[in-house]
Order: C-alpha cells, then sequence, then structure tokens
C-alpha cells in the first residue's frame, strides 16, 4: 500500500478553491451557455457539453480536500488534470487559425492560465503537507 499524506492547509485551501472555482464554472457553462457563447461566439452545445464534463472533476476535488489522509498519486493525478486542461487551453488560446474571436480566446486563455497555476499551489500544498499518521 503507497504511503498515505495528511493533506496540510495550503493543500485544503487550494484543492477547495479549485472545487470553487471549477463548481462556479460549471454553472456558468451549463446555466450561462447562451449568454457565454454571445460574448465569445463559441457554440451553446460545446460550453454546455464541457460543463457536464467537468462535473466529476468539481466531485473529485471535493472529495480529495474531504479526506483525512490521501495518497500522493491522487494528489498528483489532480495536478496532472490541471496542468493538462491548461495545455489545452493555452494551444487552442494560441492556435491562431482556428477562428475563434478574441473574447473566446481570452475566455479560454483564463481558463488555462488559472488551472496553471491551481496546479502549481496544489504542488507547493502537496509538497508542505506531513505524513499521515495512520
Amino acid at each position: 500500500m503507497e504511503r498515505q499524506v495528511q493533506p496540510g492547509a495550503l493543500l485544503r485551501k487550494v484543492l477547495m478553491t479549485d472545487a470553487v472555482v471549477s463548481g462556479l464554472v460549471v454553472l456558468l457553462l451549463i446555466l450561462g451557455a447562451e449568454a457565454v457563447a454571445g460574448i465569445t461566439g463559441l457554440p451553446v452545445v460545446a460550453l454546455r457539453v464541457v460543463g457536464i464534463a467537468l462535473i466529476p472533476w468539481v466531485v473529485l476535488l471535493l472529495w480529495v480536500q474531504t479526506r483525512r489522509s490521501v495518497a500522493p498519486a491522487t494528489v498528483w493525478t489532480v495536478i496532472g488534470l490541471n496542468a493538462l486542461g491548461a495545455i489545452i487551453c493555452l494551444a487552442l488560446a494560441l492556435a491562431a487559425n482556428i477562428g475563434m474571436s478574441a473574447s473566446a480566446t481570452v475566455f479560454i486563455g483564463i481558463n488555462g492560465v488559472g488551472a496553471l497555476l491551481l496546479a502549481q499551489a496544489q504542488f507547493v500544498g502537496l509538497r508542505r503537507s506531513g505524513p499521515s499518521a495512520a
């Protein structure tokens, strides 16, 4: 069995921040898809699909955040998924010839930068977390 770590205060706060922000993005993409589409020109259906696809992500973040102890691999998975999301968003935002509006590029780019910052903060939080007593 892999050793466990007891998530420290920083890691818990960053995981909760990620869950709250991601949850708000889910609500925005599902309930406010028309408004976001109107501003960005992105398709309503695509926005809703992404919003629905992010629901398990929010559940995972909340689950990890509430554990008394957790396998480091679980936190590394969260970090890796945030990093992957950042890479995808930033690649889309930087792709010059896919025909996105400037506001869509900014919207996607902000999401990518946010995911990257969260991944970095989660890494720091994991490094500061101590071994589990159990």
